[in-house]
């Protein structure tokens, strides 16, 4: 009785004295937790179980991560810059090509904008938030689903 007393009294002259773990996440900017892409249920739900014309979103990008490689989910918008690189080749093309470069520049920044500020809102925000989450986990698991296919491949020599 007296022994669970004194280390009750231990335990908490220890924990008074460490600093508390939540205070660096705490500050603003530094927080992630909201993301909570570890125990994001509906997010792998959606990711693994949810199809559309016949294929899941993990399926989808299995597909695309096997035919072109980890960086195909990039690919869109590097086209986007490799156009946009071609006109500002061309000689009437860089009048175009900086016209069009500030037009895309106006276009990202209001999107952001936009984004940022639903990403603030509660349900908008919630839904921005779960379309990130199924994002990141199909990537995840199409990255996993690929390397598990390539080492049955090799194990077997098929």
């Amino acid at each position: 009785m007296r022994a669970a007393e004194i280390g009750a009294e231990i335990g908490e002259a220890i924990s008074s004295r460490l600093p508390d773990p939540h205070a660096m996440a705490s500050r603003r900017g530094l927080d992630i937790r909201w993301m909570r892409l570890k125990y994001n249920v509906p997010g792998i739900l959606l990711a693994t179980l949810v199809t559309w014309r016949g294929q899941s979103a993990t399926a989808r990008m299995a597909d695309q991560v096997a035919e072109n490689g980890v960086f195909a989910p990039l690919g869109w918008v590097l086209m986007g810059a490799l156009v946009l690189g071609v006109f500002m080749l061309l000689p009437i093309g860089s009048w175009l090509g900086s016209a069009l470069a500030h037009v895309v520049t106006w276009i990202v920044q209001g999107t952001v904008a936009v984004i940022g500020r639903g990403w603030r809102t509660p349900y908008i925000g919630y839904v921005l938030r779960l379309v990130v989450a199924v994002a990141a986990w199909s990537f995840v698991f199409a990255v996993l689903l690929v390397m598990g296919r390539e080492t049955i491949r090799w194990l077997t020599g098929a």
